[in-house]
């Protein structure tokens, strides 16, 4: 059953967000399908503007009686928060497209499904006051083919009994999308088997990407929002996934941290920094997994977790003013902490801090990550009582515009004066991830 717009979380969603914070789980839900025959029936029988694509998937004030927007959101349980959604791109891994009722292999498939939430519809009447940018389902988008031409679903095996196309067979779907990405994860934990599953989160939304709206005909006109309530974080790269080049390198750090407590880890900028005049990109992704708040929409999330790249100070420093931590005005926390009790939060975060040559000189030599904490007011006395989990992935990038000395590079230096655990078991070939 589809999501009513901007409807509390479902039953279901409940009690998998518990299972995934009491057992340390992660489950990969597709975000369902919309009807092939309604889907058909719309394009063939009942043909209207509004049943073209991507108008398809929002428009509030529609000329056609056949179909309405609110028929393409997200099934229900797949806005559980602790775990992964999984929507669908209309790509089959053919070389050429073979996109059908889809405009290009490369969009979000017709049938997909997007985020429930919008922020531009009143609730009793009243606008909607609080937003989160990160707050979004699906998180992430892997090919799942193409309806209705054969050639352009994707391939899968088959029952060796079935009537028709034993063994292979092509076919097309969100469920297809899902088991591929929960494929990444579990190479992931094969190499890793000790790190949490929000460890893997995190891993995951830090590799993914998008083009923006503005590079994709269809949706250039249209409003970002529907492209990222489609989309999400977007589709993980398994190269960056599961290793760095000379000029990258990734820290996985797993803390535990306590509300109305702020943390930092120190990251030392190697010194030829300091003068080829190269620019360092930090991206940044937290996941964190918590207990819900059942029947309360507002509170569902009651615990706020968030970071951001700030000077190497002291913790007392770090609480205090942007003109006292920050590197510059355009760096901020992941999450605005003030205000918290009216405000919705977002387990899954992430931001891209980039420093001109002037900004590394003038962070001295380091720079931190520094984490934060708080809960609501109604729910202190219980979030005070002990530590939460988090996991923080940080990749750190060398923009090169000025060729560096031989021998130099961004990954050995960073490996000489940081302090790192090596995670990766003893297999060839491992991941370049260092904790």
């Amino acid at each position: 059953m589809q999501k009513k717009y901007n409807s509390s979380y479902s039953q279901f969603a409940y009690e998998l967000d518990r299972i995934a914070f009491q057992h340390d789980l992660l489950i990969f839900l597709s975000v369902g399908n919309f009807d092939s025959e309604s889907l058909q029936a719309l394009k063939n029988d009942y043909i209207h503007p509004d049943h073209d694509y991507p108008g398809f998937f929002y428009n509030l004030n529609p000329d056609t009686d056949s179909h309405i927007c609110e028929d393409t959101n997200i099934c229900i349980p797949s806005e559980s928060l602790n775990n992964i959604s999984v929507g669908a791109l209309a790509g089959n891994f053919d070389e050429d497209d073979n996109s059908d009722v889809t405009p290009s292999n490369m969009y979000p498939a017709h049938y997909t499904r997007k985020f429930h939430f919008d922020y531009n519809q009143p609730i009793n009447g009243q606008p909607i006051q609080q937003r989160n940018k990160f707050l979004n389902k699906p998180d992430f988008v892997m090919e799942g083919g193409d309806l209705f031409e054969y050639n352009s679903g994707i391939q899968i095996l088959r029952s060796p009994n079935a009537d028709v196309e034993k063994f292979y067979g092509k076919t097309c779907g969100t469920s297809l999308a899902t088991p591929l990405l929960t494929s990444y994860a579990a190479e992931i934990l094969a190499y890793y088997p000790e790190i949490k599953t929000q460890s893997i989160k995190a891993l995951l939304i830090n590799s993914a990407g998008f083009h923006k709206s503005n590079h994709l005909p269809h949706f250039k006109e249209l409003n970002q929002d529907l492209l990222r309530r489609l989309i999400g974080h977007g589709k993980p790269n398994r190269e960056h996934l599961l290793s760095t080049d000379n000029d990258s390198i990734l820290y996985l750090i797993e803390g535990g941290i306590r509300v109305e407590q702020i943390m930092k880890y120190p990251i030392f900028i190697p010194p030829y920094l300091l003068e080829n005049g190269n620019k360092l990109q930090f991206d940044i992704s937290l996941a964190y997994s918590f207990d819900p708040v059942k029947d309360d929409h507002l509170n569902y999330l009651p615990l706020h977790i968030s970071f951001s790249l700030v000077k190497n100070l002291d913790i007392a420093s770090i609480g205090a003013t942007k003109d006292v931590y920050g590197i510059k005005n355009s760096i901020g926390w992941s999450e605005d902490h003030f205000g918290i009790d009216n405000k919705l939060f977002s387990n899954a975060q992430k931001m891209t801090y980039r420093l001109q040559p002037n900004d590394i000189v003038s962070c001295d030599g380091s720079v931190a990550i520094a984490v934060r904490c708080l809960a609501k007011n109604d729910f202190l006395h219980r979030l005070k009582q002990g530590e939460h989990n988090f996991s923080i992935v940080v990749r750190v990038s060398e923009i090169i515009t000025n060729t560096n000395e031989p021998g130099i590079n961004l990954f050995t230096e960073m490996m000489k004066i940081n302090n790192y655990v090596d995670i990766s078991n003893d297999v060839e070939g491992g991941l370049d991830i260092d904790l």
